[in-house]
């Protein structure tokens, strides 16, 4: 009861906080939060299914977010801080790493009015360990990423309910990464009746109707959040209900209803929130920020520190196997330019392979913008007078939270690596499914890749970067630093955070002493909303919880 209290003041707190700032400008008639009203959310897109267990994309967490709860979740405004939920606190683990118990909350229920305790925790995750091969397997990628694969390939070796409050996870070597993985929506409880009921294990996922939403409320994405699946209609809403049950009242919710609009591009959905059609926005451009900042009836909401790095992907063949070649692109780009140019101002220049709100992360003090610098690595790998023809690419077609102008981007990179001595063609392809497929299969010599964190860890962005693939380095980046490489494994497997800790900081020197990539910006990615949402708080990997958001109007 005690971490229900402190949980809940928390949220409380924050709450109030978010509750101040926006109100800056309003009616100055904030009397507390109010309930009811419906908000309405424009997204970059529609969910993809209803099931959290085979979504992996922004949109479709940002709906599971308010629905499904795991054991754990992140501290509001955070990324990276891990607190209980489900579970009573955080998990007692065993000296050599490869037990976790979990104490779970009490007197909760799924939204169908099913119970949830231990035995509905191991269903779950003996569930997704024992997905069938196929649609299931195929979509469930956060599982694979995060336990290494399925079935006997999984590193997850058994989850026990000895009693009704008591949770065990045993795992076949530590894994240093588990709990901060576990906040992803992926992981959502979700109640074995409505599973069982509405063909939720089907392996065909086309007529799997708990994935498809197809039976509706209390039918599919039944968890214990504060808010309720309701309907899916496909590219036009998915509304959501207020919880009336739910178990932490304290933190919300105040809303009746959520409803979620998909937009296909950013111009719609900034004229939707300009027109009052939708009352908040997840994501905006840096048009839309220079459009709504400073106006009268609306409001930029800063996320903070973002969980994005944006950086020049390098396949490291020809002459860019050089690594002073690399540290010279290093110090010709212009970061600051590209953040005041691209980004209208909400971004920050990137000195890491990391944001800087994740766990270990570290400044590298990367070369800064410096052509005689540029020049002088370039003399150093025996170019000394110039003239190292590049292939640059850019994709058309890219999510704006991802790239929101990469052309104008491409073009100015180029510009900076022109003045340094490199003779830069700018090519493109539709980002789907061409670039992504061509980067990832070491198709591109040189390209902008942007990539938003699913945990704020640095496992996430490092080791699926450059963490070796059956022995051997993918082809994307064509890198192979085989103690790089090992000092990851060793990280993850770390049963003592103080030793993953001191691993995670060392494996970012080594990755700065070979400029395996170039890292450009790290973006904030603010929301957008009407003056008169209020509550709102804001998380630098993009996807909150909105329930302490209440309508003042």
């Amino acid at each position: 009861m005690a971490n229900v209290k402190r949980w809940a003041s928390m949220l409380a707190v924050l709450a109030l906080v978010a509750v101040a700032c926006g109100s800056s400008g309003s009616t100055g008639q904030n009397l507390g939060p109010k309930n009811g009203g419906t908000l309405t959310v424009g997204l970059d897109g529609d969910m993809r299914y209803a099931d959290p267990s085979f979504v992996s994309d922004a949109t479709s967490l940002y709906v599971a977010d308010q629905v499904v709860e795991g054991l754990v979740g992140l501290a509001p405004g955070t990324v990276s801080k891990v607190i209980p939920v489900l579970a009573s606190a955080l998990p007692t683990v065993s000296p050599d790493g490869l037990t976790y118990a979990f104490k779970l909350r009490s007197g909760i229920k799924f939204h169908d009015g099913t119970a949830f305790n231990a035995d509905a925790v191991k269903f779950n995750y003996d569930r997704w360990k024992n997905l069938p091969a196929g649609d299931l397997q195929k979509n469930a990628v956060t599982y694979a990423s995060v336990f290494g694969g399925f079935g006997q390939a999984s590193n997850l070796a058994a989850v026990d309910a000895p009693d009704p409050s008591t949770v065990v996870f045993s795992f076949v070597k530590p894994q240093s990464n588990f709990l901060i993985s576990q906040t992803v929506a992926s992981f959502g409880i979700q109640s074995p009746a409505a599973i069982k009921g509405n063909d939720g294990n089907d392996a065909t996922i086309s007529k799997n109707a708990y994935a498809l939403g197809s039976n509706g409320k209390g039918k599919a994405m039944v968890g214990t959040g504060p808010f309720m699946f309701s309907e899916w209609k496909a590219n036009d809403h998915v509304t959501l209900v207020k919880n009336p049950s739910y178990w932490n009242p304290v933190a919300g919710p105040y809303v009746d209803r959520i409803e979620f609009k998909p937009f296909g591009d950013s111009a719609s959905k900034v004229a939707a929130l300009q027109s009052g059609a939708v009352d908040l926005v997840g994501t905006l451009d840096p048009a839309g920020v220079k459009t709504f900042r400073g106006k009268s009836n609306s409001v930029v909401l800063d996320r903070g520190t973002g969980c994005n790095i944006t950086q020049l992907g390098i396949n490291q063949a020809g002459v860019l196997t050089n690594k002073s070649m690399r540290f010279a692109i290093a110090a010709a780009v212009n970061r600051v330019a590209y953040v005041n140019g691209y980004y209208a101002g909400e971004a920050s220049a990137a000195d890491n392979w990391l944001p800087s709100g994740v766990d270990y992360y570290k400044r590298e003090y990367l070369p800064t913008y410096n052509v005689s610098g540029a020049m002088g690595y370039m003399a150093q790998a025996g170019h000394k007078t110039g003239g190292v023809n590049v292939d640059l690419w850019y994709p058309t077609g890219a999510p704006v939270s991802l790239l929101p102008d990469p052309k104008g981007l491409a073009q100015a990179i180029a510009q900076d690596l022109q003045a340094v001595g490199f003779n830069v063609k700018l090519k493109t392809e539709a980002y789907s499914p061409n670039y992504l497929a061509d980067q990832v299969g070491g198709k591109l010599p040189m390209w902008l890749q942007s990539k938003y964190c699913r945990w704020g860890s640095a496992d996430d962005l490092l080791y699926s970067s450059f963490g070796y693939v059956n022995g051997a380095a993918p082809p994307m980046f064509n890198y192979t630093n085989d103690a790089l490489n090992t000092l990851m494994l060793q990280a993850l497997g770390d049963a003592d955070p103080a030793k993953a800790k001191t691993d995670w900081l060392s494996a970012q020197d080594l990755i700065a002493a070979d400029m395996p990539t170039v890292p450009l910006v790290s973006a904030k990615s603010p929301a957008g909303a009407q003056k008169y949402v209020m509550g709102f708080v804001g998380a630098g990997n993009g996807l909150e919880v909105l329930s302490s958001v209440w309508l003042n109007k």
